[in-house]
């Protein structure tokens, strides 16, 4: 089997993984579990990018001075749009911040999920053992990730069958990101560094200006509900990054 089929096979393993949201399909999403989620999703969020996407960014770009300008080049630019966004909405009664960020999260994890699709087809093409640990260490990563999102969208409006449907399709990135990288293979690996950078700029922003404040709000007033699954997604990021081998 060749290591494009290698890597089209597993990135599409990894791409189902979106599908975790099914397991909440057929309950009723109460406001209760809306928090809980986007506590969790919080966490996840701050860490990947804290724990994950930067340190590795700044390795693979030797420094920290193009890492973190971009990812805050990422943060201006979706500020930007989220105002651009939100002027569409303004006449919407009950318009929350959460009803854009759910499309903030979509570009986001689109770009997170072609970073991870690069990764495989490079480590296949490189060694298809590589290959396989590559997937494992993606595949723990991306099971609190997609949980994560899904709670995302579905705070922000979308029905549960349409969030399924779109994180599915976010996920398909990482195919795209693996027959990429065997097209332009030199060209991808060398601008690694950026997309990691941009990608982390996005969950901070998200988290920072839209999930954490959103948490704040008087509705969520179980302390415990809104504090503990934050806890809970940043310690289990940092635990999964410690056991498993980079997929970067």
């Amino acid at each position: 089997m060749s290591p494009l089929v290698q890597s089209i096979i597993a990135t599409a393993f990894v791409s189902a993984l979106s599908l975790l949201g099914i397991i909440f399909i057929f309950r009723e999403w109460t406001e209760r579990l809306s928090t809980i989620t986007l506590s969790f999703a919080a966490g996840v969020l701050l860490a990947t990018a804290f724990l994950e996407l930067l340190p590795e960014a700044v390795e693979l770009s030797a420094g920290a001075n193009v890492v973190f300008p971009l990812s805050l080049g990422a943060m201006i630019g979706f500020f930007l749009l989220e105002r651009v966004m939100s002027g569409f909405h303004v006449h919407e009664e009950g318009h929350s911040p959460l009803m854009t960020s759910r499309y903030l999260i979509l570009v986001g994890d689109s770009l997170h999920n072609f970073i991870d699709g690069v990764a495989i087809g490079a480590s296949f093409l490189a060694n298809p053992a590589l290959g396989i640990v590559t997937t494992m260490a993606i595949t723990a990563h991306e099971v609190p990730k997609e949980i994560a999102d899904y709670g995302i969208l579905i705070s922000g409006g979308f029905a549960p069958r349409t969030a399924l449907l779109l994180n599915f399709l976010t996920a398909l990135t990482a195919v795209a990101g693996a027959l990429l990288c065997f097209v332009v293979k030199e060209f991808v690996q060398s601008h690694l560094a950026a997309f990691m950078a941009a990608t982390a700029g996005t969950f901070i922003y998200i988290a920072g200006s839209d999930l954490i404040p959103e948490l704040h709000h008087p509705r969520h007033r179980n302390t415990w509900m809104a504090t503990v699954p934050f806890m809970i997604g940043v310690v289990l990021t940092g635990v999964v990054g410690l056991l498993v081998p980079e997929s970067h």
